[in-house]
């Protein structure tokens, strides 16, 4: 397969051998190497992969690839500034050592524009309308809308056909024959939904664990439920599971707000859409199954007293949203089957692409052939368990043209209809939050005010 992900592949050998978010407003920082001459000890595998086998940890200009991309030759970028806006400061993250080598190696300069999260796409279009547009955008829930602040990725000339790139994501964000997001195959960012639950929990009540059901092959529904049954009967102070509702859906091949074939579509009125969310409405009702948001399972499951949780794979990273925790109470698995059907991979649509008005836009395309590249990470340092990294690596680099994005979580809809708050309490949380009996009823409410945002949204494509 690719060779660009020898790497990874060696992590999941290694794994089959075994078993056999928020920056500052409106802030630069230009992250630049003051010597140099001089490359971080950080970066020696980094080096070790570039440099032919160089000891001095220089990167002299003969041992820099010649021709990259679609034809591109860096040398002719040195001395280019790359502007990239995003809302997480690589020096508090693992790219940091990755800007960093890159700079060195290429002789381009990144500037880092910081700014909030929440607010990330209407201050880069806010840019781009006063003549500052940054380089490189940062997309995490917000496409289609993100569309508005991109040209297509063609400015870039990245070769798109190299075998790194993720199709998945390239299908998704290609639009009227252009491509407007990229991403790679075993991104160290990728964030795939999957399962959590509390070793320390399971292991002092010696309980069947999730992972056991997996590997039995036994992992579905009904055996996630008599875990989350089981912690919530420890006591009023557990709680057995906290799930994110709209991964659960799509990982069953569902959907809520879908997307096939270059167009939105309702997924609600289909009956496996409909049992799910009437499975989770039961165990709310039961008292087995807490929260259905994301947000709200990923502040719970740190406390030590929740059974189950279907999270992000970032909880896997060192940095990640479960830090507190001790990594020896961390367990995690894949998604449930559901009617013995394998799950689909799923996860919010994340990637990265050239601003309208980008002032450097081959240069951009050099940094993210970089940037975006695993091989170029010190990925042992970057998750919580050497388990956790092998497992990272399994879950977001196999079956990626399977997968089945979600939309109802962030900006990607909201900038496209203008309302204020995500449509994920409407049309996902609150038919989950309804009476078992009355799921479908709760459904129906709100049909034609989501077949009308999703009329916007293929306008919007359109």
């Amino acid at each position: 397969m690719k060779k660009n992900l020898i790497r990874i592949f060696s992590l999941l050998m290694a794994l089959c051998m075994a078993l056999c978010c928020a920056g500052c407003g409106g802030e630069e920082i230009e992250i630049v190497y003051e010597d140099e001459s001089v490359v971080s000890s950080t970066q020696s595998d980094v080096q070790s992969n570039t440099n032919s086998g160089t000891s001095s940890g220089k990167v002299p200009a003969s041992k820099v690839e010649a021709v990259i991309n679609d034809n591109v030759n860096p040398a002719d970028y040195r001395g280019k500034t790359v502007v990239y806006a995003t809302w997480r400061n690589p020096a508090l993250y693992e790219d940091g050592p990755v800007v960093e080598a890159f700079q060195k190696k290429y002789g381009i300069k990144v500037k880092v524009d910081l700014m909030t999260e929440e607010t990330y796409t209407n201050t880069v279009i806010g840019r781009i309308a006063s003549g500052k547009s940054p380089d490189v955008y940062f997309s995490t829930y917000t496409f289609p809308y993100c569309i508005d602040a991109l040209q297509p990725i063609d400015a870039a000339k990245l070769n798109l056909k190299e075998d790194i790139w993720d199709d998945a994501l390239i299908d998704l964000a290609t639009v009227n024959g252009k491509t407007y997001l990229v991403d790679t195959i075993g991104n160290i960012w990728k964030d795939e939904d999957m399962v959590f639950y509390n070793k320390k929990i399971f292991r002092d009540n010696g309980w069947t664990t999730p992972e056991e059901y997996y590997e039995a092959g036994k992992w579905n529904f009904d055996t996630m439920k008599k875990c989350m049954q089981q912690v919530a009967g420890l006591g009023s102070d557990y709680i057995g599971g906290a799930i994110h509702l709209e991964g659960l859906i799509h990982g069953a091949g569902a959907s809520v707000i879908g997307y096939k074939n270059g167009k939105f579509y309702n997924g609600t009125t289909d009956t496996t859409t409909q049992d799910i969310m009437r499975w989770a409405s039961n165990g709310v009702k039961e008292g087995w199954l807490g929260t259905l948001s994301i947000y709200t399972a990923l502040n719970q499951f740190p406390s030590g007293k929740v059974g189950v949780a279907i999270l992000h794979s970032f909880g896997l990273k060192k940095t990640g949203y479960l830090r507190t925790m001790k990594a020896s109470d961390i367990g995690f698995t894949y998604l449930p089957t559901y009617n013995g059907k394998q799950y689909k991979p799923t996860g919010l649509v994340r990637g990265w692409g050239i601003c309208k008005g980008a002032e450097n836009p081959v240069a951009a395309g050099i940094f993210l052939r970089y940037y975006l590249d695993v091989n170029n990470y010190d990925t042992t340092s970057a998750f919580i368990s050497k388990e956790a990294e092998n497992f990272f690596f399994k879950l977001t680099s196999t079956n990626t043209k399977n997968k089945n994005f979600y939309f109802c979580c962030g900006s990607g809809v909201t900038g496209v209809t203008g309302k204020d708050k995500t449509p994920e309490a409407q049309y996902v949380q609150a038919p989950g939050y309804a009476d078992p009996s009355q799921v479908v009823t709760e459904i129906s409410k709100y049909q034609n005010e989501l077949n009308a945002d999703i009329t916007k949204l293929n306008n919007k494509l359109k």
